[in-house]
């Protein structure tokens, strides 16, 4: 279900992400599943939820548990779940 990444793509989003939020964007703390970015913010509890392509000041789209996140499970199952309730 997730998408696989390169290296390179990896560090790209990191740094479009960061541009687009003023934060420090770790490559290692983004996945994507499908159109949605998911950025796993060691300082806040919850996984913040973009939806992609990023806006050029872009704002999360909403938040999920780090254990519905791809950072926190690859249960299929529950990975579909989250992206049901994105999309909804």
């Amino acid at each position: 279900m997730q998408n696989t990444l390169t290296d390179e793509q990896q560090n790209f989003m990191a740094i479009a992400l960061g541009e687009r939020t003023g934060m420090d964007v770790n490559p290692k703390d983004i996945k994507i599943i499908g159109k949605w970015l998911f950025h796993n913010d060691p300082d806040i509890d919850d996984v913040d939820v973009y939806e992609l392509p990023l806006s050029m000041c872009a704002e999360a789209w909403d938040g999920c548990k780090l254990e519905a996140s791809p950072f926190g499970t690859n249960d299929p199952e529950t990975l579909q779940a989250t992206i049901t309730k994105l999309e909804s």
